[in-house]
């Protein structure tokens, strides 16, 4: 049997709890107006791209260096929490924005999370051709095809009307092509979902040794206002490869390459992410539901 197909679940909700204690890598709710936050494992957010960028409710403040843009009129940046967040931007018929980061310290276990709002106008474009858009990629010693170590991640395409579903991707290293999509999920519907946060949860485990195909990534989510989480997807058994070079995961980006252009400004927003080495959930018993979440 393909250890990739079927891997998924839509079921099993998730409580909220009690503060776990965990190790963290980067904590960033980007109160510092700036995308210069480091922490002791050497994280680091790439600063070089122009779309983007740290803003408040009615200011852009940081790109690639300060700034004090005033907000367009239209905007609704208003924060997750606190008074910043990071916002991603898409410029019509562009296809490119993504938020790398990087720590110095690699990882064959991590966990994220963030919050994601969905831009205001949201409606996932209509293209004839390749529709799929990126969320995120996690990677150890280059990314996709260019690395010896996997890659893992996932995206999402259009749903006919308007929204969206997401889905996993893995890549089983040894510079080896993405495989195919894994576990369609609802994403986004609209126009209910436009203006909403949503808060991730992932959990990535290398093979424990070369060949032994137990890896796994699990995710979790759920809207703003809900109690519980909901796993989207549990994919256990994986063939997620170490590299000889770099034992664990040591990069990734948020959001990513949209295929389809979207025809007008589409602006995303994270709040409050999270990378750790020890789990974000309590009592933690896998294959079982957890019972609680780390919210810093």
């Amino acid at each position: 049997m393909n250890k990739l197909a079927g891997a998924f679940v839509t079921t099993g909700l998730l409580s909220f709890g009690t503060l776990a204690s965990g190790e963290s890598i980067m904590s960033d709710s980007f109160e510092s107006g700036d995308k210069l936050s480091t922490s002791a494992y050497g994280f680091r957010w790439s600063t070089g791209t122009k779309v983007t960028s740290v803003v408040t409710a009615d200011t852009e403040v940081f790109v690639t260096s300060p700034v004090n843009i005033p907000a367009p009129e239209t905007s609704q940046w208003e924060a997750k929490t606190g008074e910043h967040s990071l916002m991603l931007r898409y410029n019509p018929g562009k296809h490119w924005t993504e938020q790398r980061f990087s720590w110095s310290e690699p990882q064959p276990e991590i966990w994220m999370s963030f919050w994601l709002r969905v831009p205001t106008n949201y409606s996932h474009p209509e293209v004839d051709g390749a529709d799929n858009q990126k969320l995120f990629r996690i990677w150890m010693d280059g990314y996709g095809n260019k690395g010896e170590g996997s890659t893992v991640g996932t995206g999402f395409r259009g749903d006919g009307n308007g929204g969206s579903y997401f889905f996993v991707k893995v890549n089983k290293g040894d510079y080896q092509s993405t495989s195919h999509d894994i576990g369609k999920v609802p994403f986004i519907t609209i126009p209910g979902d436009r203006g909403k946060w949503m808060h991730f949860v992932v959990h990535v485990k290398s093979e424990s040794s070369a060949n032994a195909d137990d890896g796994l990534l699990e995710i979790w989510r759920k809207w703003e206002g809900d109690s519980d989480y909901t796993q989207t997807h549990n994919l256990q058994n994986q063939p997620i490869k170490l590299s000889s070079k770099v034992k664990g995961f040591a990069a990734g980006y948020l959001m990513g390459y949209a295929n389809a252009a979207y025809p007008v400004t589409t602006e995303f927003l994270v709040d409050d992410f999270e990378l750790s080495t020890a789990p974000l959930f309590l009592n933690l018993n896998a294959p079982n539901a957890p019972s609680g979440l780390v919210i810093r």
